[in-house]
């Protein structure tokens, strides 16, 4: 039987900007992996200067679309949301389509953001409450994982957004995938989101010293679980 992981992210590029490398591995050993991406990322900044919203949603769709396949991403779809506006009036209708996604696909592991959305993003954070939300309602017999970072990468970018968040110490963090092997590959999804090179350079040149490895925090309802697997899959 062919294992299925489902990716719930925010915006195009955090396929790859996160665990870009984990999905690339993966996609080599034959897992068929998915994406569900609720925005179209049109109130992103541009680094091509071309500022429409309407034309940043074109481009950002189908840089997402190149960067996927780089990886080996089998398919994409879009729930069409706008950009920041994943907020509470909408909570119970994105979590009904999140959950439809699910009961259509049948993962054996769904990745999402960790609860502090990593960068701080309230989009991602608000993605990350709808998707644990849907795992609990329908009691999904698969995995959850919330793609991570830990202190010493979070401590290069204090000043991302207005408040970043610190990372997770080491004795939390319950898996890490060795992505040195397809970091190449990461690397050249990245670059397929050319609208956002600002932020592809920023990350490369900052994280280029750091070990090529990816965390994830496995969800569980009663705690996190104790362990030091580097295999989502297990």
């Amino acid at each position: 039987m062919i294992k299925k992981i489902l990716c719930i992210f925010a915006h195009p590029d955090d396929e790859s900007f996160g665990p870009g490398g984990t999905l690339a591995k993966y996609a080599k050993e034959g897992v068929q992996i998915e994406i569900l991406c609720a925005t179209r990322g049109e109130a992103g900044k541009n680094s091509t200067k071309e500022n429409i919203e309407n034309i940043l949603s074109e481009t950002r769709a189908k840089e997402i679309i190149k960067a996927s396949k780089v990886l080996g991403v089998k398919k994409v779809e879009f729930l069409d949301y706008r950009d920041g506006e994943l907020c509470n009036n909408r909570y119970h209708e994105i979590a009904e389509k999140i959950a439809y996604k699910v009961k259509q696909f049948k993962p054996n592991v769904i990745i999402t953001f960790e609860p502090l959305g990593v960068s701080g993003h309230l989009d991602h954070i608000a993605l990350s409450l709808m998707t644990t939300f849907v795992v609990i309602k329908t009691r999904f017999k698969g995995k959850l994982y919330y793609y991570c970072i830990n202190k010493e990468r979070a401590s290069l970018f204090k000043r991302y957004f207005i408040y970043f968040p610190p990372g997770y110490p080491e004795q939390e963090i319950t898996t890490s995938v060795d992505v040195s092997g397809v970091w190449k590959t990461k690397t050249r999804a990245m670059r397929c989101h050319t609208s956002q090179l600002h932020d592809v350079r920023r990350i490369l040149r900052k994280t280029r010293k750091l070990p090529k490895v990816e965390h994830f925090l496995l969800f569980q309802k009663e705690k996190w679980k104790d362990c030091s697997s580097t295999d989502l899959l297990r």
